[in-house]
């Protein structure tokens, strides 16, 4: 009885989580999260929020296309 009480609590967990991250759009979860008080996260930069793109996260790409053009996306020279 404790067994199944503690897997469902683990599958209603994981159902949560998955409606949160995937299933609601992004306007909903900031009303939601405005709604209950808590500050909604900007949106910084672009895919990944990360301020030098992805030329500073992934080095290789220099590599495999050196005539890239002078500059990265934090906008130094």
């Amino acid at each position: 009885m404790m067994e199944s009480l503690i897997v469902g609590l683990i599958v209603a967990a994981a159902f949560a989580w998955v409606t949160w991250t995937i299933l609601l759009p992004a306007s909903l979860r900031n009303r939601l999260r405005r709604m209950a008080g808590r500050p909604v996260p900007s949106q910084a930069g672009g895919g990944c929020g990360g301020c030098c793109g992805c030329d500073a996260a992934l080095p290789l790409l220099k590599k495999r296309h050196p005539a890239k053009r002078p500059g990265n996306s934090c906008g130094t020279q």
